[in-house]
């Protein structure tokens, strides 16, 4: 294992902007999480991961890192972040930072230093700055599409030079790619590293750890069809990823680093898995999968195949801040279009307990455990620099949606999440969803939550990695969880009729069926000790 403190972790992830306002200008910071730390500890987490937390214009509402030395002012200081961090160590959970190694924010101090000392200037050399093509480098340089919609390229001063050139911007014009080959950059990321993990952070969450290097030449992405391989998963990341390793080695207790990797193939995968580099890598594909045992098993069957080869426990994740909520996405619909919210319950309840019973880590999203829906946001209240890039064709809303702040008294203004104008509207009836409500109703998504992460704590069988038997039958998905003294059959019926179990007892089920019923209602889980 050689990890242990991090093997079976359910991490909480934290989006600053929605979470709770503690100032009264609309948007979340360190001292409303402060305030509501006694949630975090009540549901049992092990660790938390905080959306990108420096400074920042807020283009990408932080991924856009201006100076990766500080703490986002409208956030607070690098004092509360300090006491934050140490009011999370006082209650046994750790802190996980995302940090931002792909790009910049345009309003960096590097990427300033650029655009003013002049053409040529050694500074350019941090970025990817290239002549345009046609007459006077009027096109950009090559074919390359951001991943928010439109070229992949801007204009950048060009003042006595024959052609136009332009920089690179994998995501918004706001976030030029840094140039992994020049060693500024190694040496400034390994000293932001050292920089957090010397105030006590536990680990980072690496964004788009599938970035940093391109191809050389930058070739065309018409040559390489769909898989963007000139864009992403260069080799030379590799080395860039054994040198953090071996910096977060340096440290006691034990740090930890995670990757959103995104690669064309399960080989490139194992890559970043080895020994000398990450400790885990996100599993997104429960984020895409639609209503289907085989598909379910099939994505399940995969992650353990991982974890074989690599010695790396996966990661289990349904909702997080760029996907529609995971009870939207599975909740059917009834004949007026209207979600039914009796079988998305059922559904919801048995998504948590599937995870919950699966070997690895688990990372769960702020405001899942309120049973929160994807919310219709106005085009004109929206935010998301995704949204605002799109083609008058496109049906793309954006993230907004799974990002609106969260309900915490159902009788104050803003569901007690500001008291002035929050930064995302709150839809009617969010105020339904609040802690207050829920908090002490022991039939509540919040109270379900709570136990389920307790089971998981106490119950060797459920943090057990033996697993066995994963299968799919008719709409059926099992499998087998073993410990020193119980063995475990877990059912989730996926079809849209009761199934009969014949051997073993029940001992947790998903829906409102007593629990000595032999038959698994469509939707349901249930633990069954054979």
């Amino acid at each position: 294992m050689g990890h242990d403190r991090w093997d079976s972790a359910v991490v909480y992830q934290i989006y600053w902007r929605s979470f709770m306002d503690s100032n009264q200008d609309g948007i979340g910071d360190i001292e409303g999480l402060r305030s509501r730390i006694d949630h975090i500890h009540q549901l049992g987490i092990d660790a938390i991961w905080l959306n990108p937390t420096y400074p920042s214009p807020q283009g990408d509402h932080g991924y856009d890192v201006s100076d990766y030395f500080d703490v986002e002012p409208m956030f607070g200081s690098l004092e509360e972040f300090d006491r934050m961090v140490d009011d999370f160590h006082q209650r046994g959970i750790m802190v996980l930072m995302d940090i931002v190694p792909n790009h910049v924010s345009s309003q960096h101090e590097w990427f300033q230093s650029a655009l003013s000392e002049g053409a040529g200037n050694p500074g350019e050399e941090r970025f990817i700055i290239r002549e345009g093509t046609g007459p006077g480098g009027v096109n950009p340089p090559n074919d390359w599409v951001s991943i928010f919609g439109g070229p992949s390229w801007s204009p950048f001063p060009s003042s006595g030079r024959p052609l136009q050139r332009w920089y690179l911007h994998m995501f918004d014009p706001c976030q030029p790619d840094l140039n992994w080959h020049h060693t500024d950059v190694h040496e400034r990321f390994e000293n932001i590293l050292r920089f957090w993990l010397d105030r006590g952070v536990d680990g980072f969450r690496i964004d788009v750890a599938h970035g940093l290097f391109k191809a050389p030449g930058l070739p065309n992405r018409s040559g390489f069809g769909d898989n963007w391989s000139a864009c992403w998963d260069q080799p030379e990341v590799h080395d860039i990823y054994r040198k953090w390793r071996e910096i977060v080695d340096e440290y006691e207790p034990s740090r930890f680093l995670i990757g959103e990797i995104h690669t064309a193939t399960r080989e490139r995968l194992l890559e970043y898995l080895q020994a000398d580099q990450l400790h885990a890598a996100f599993d997104f594909s429960f984020l895409h999968q639609d209503w289907s045992s085989d598909g379910f098993r099939d994505r399940i069957g995969a992650n353990l195949d991982l974890w074989k080869d690599t010695g790396c426990l996966p990661v289990w994740t349904l909702s997080n801040h760029d996907e529609i909520r995971h009870w939207s996405r599975y909740a059917p619909l009834l004949a007026d279009g209207l979600p039914d919210g009796q079988v998305a319950s059922i559904r919801y309840k048995s998504l948590l307990a599937l995870i919950m019973a699966l070997p690895g880590r688990i990372f769960l999203y702020n405001g899942e455990e309120l049973a929160l829906p994807q919310a219709d946001v106005p085009d004109e209240d929206r935010q998301d620099p995704a949204f605002f890039r799109q083609t008058p064709e496109s049906s793309y809303k954006g993230r907004d949606g799974c990002r609106v702040p969260m309900p915490w008294d159902a009788d104050s203004p803003n569901a007690g999440f500001t008291n002035s104008k929050p930064w995302l509207p709150m839809p009617e009836g969010w105020h339904d969803y609040s802690v207050s409500i829920q908090h002490d109703n022991p039939n509540s998504m919040l109270n379900y939550y709570r136990s389920m992460i307790q089971h998981r704590r106490t119950e060797n069988w459920m943090k057990s990695d033996s697993i066995v038997e994963v299968e799919s039958s008719s709409g059926i998905l099992s499998f087998v969880k073993k410990s020193e003294n119980k063995r475990v059959r877990v059912l989730m019926n996926f079809s849209d009729s009761d199934f009969r179990f014949d051997n073993g007892n029940a001992i947790m089920r998903t829906s409102d069926s007593d629990i000595s019923d032999p038959f698994l209602r469509p939707g349901e889980l249930a633990y069954i000790e054979i």
